[in-house]
């Protein structure tokens, strides 16, 4: 069996949450985290990630970028103060060609749910390579605002319930 640990500082998690009338992007950081491989296989893994660490890259002007992350931290979203970390735990990892087929659980609040999502993954001696993309369904970690699952006629206002995580991990033995 091979670990690799990530190296928080070489590896990126870029967030893209959409709306009907546009989106907002931004990243966040690893706080820390292996992956464990034996032959073809991903056997387990862990990827902590530091809530207290969200930046949104799309909105320039200060006000706005302020009062939007403030609503990120808020309860609506993320509750930040109360959740500082949130934690994809690596059951298996299915080899298919360049791809993995990666299964585990996603914490998120406090709240634990399955995630399926595919990854590639290089692995060059000592070094780990890995990229992906995990689509993820916010209403499932209590995080209603603005959903139209839950809130009727939100017209304009409306935010897609799906946010995206995309990753490129950098991993070594």
């Amino acid at each position: 069996m091979t670990r690799f640990n990530i190296q928080t500082e070489s590896s990126t998690v870029n967030w893209t949450g959409k709306k009907v009338l546009g989106l907002h992007t931004g990243t966040i950081q690893i706080k820390e985290g292996f992956l464990s491989f034996e032959n073809d296989r991903i056997t387990d893994g862990k990827i902590d990630i530091d809530m207290t660490s969200i930046v949104i890259t799309d909105i320039a002007d200060k006000a706005v970028c302020k009062e939007f992350f403030d609503h990120l931290n808020h309860d609506d979203f993320f509750a930040v103060d109360r959740f500082k970390t949130a934690s994809l735990t690596i059951r298996n990892g299915i080899r298919s060609d360049t791809h993995y087929t990666i299964s585990g659980d996603l914490t998120i609040k406090d709240i634990t749910h399955p995630v399926e999502f595919t990854a590639t993954a290089e692995i060059f001696t000592d070094f780990l390579h890995m990229l992906g993309k995990m689509n993820i369904d916010r209403t499932l970690y209590n995080i209603r605002y603005g959903s139209g699952k839950f809130i009727p006629n939100l017209g304009d206002k409306l935010i897609y319930d799906e946010f995206v995580l995309q990753f490129k991990l950098i991993g070594q033995r």
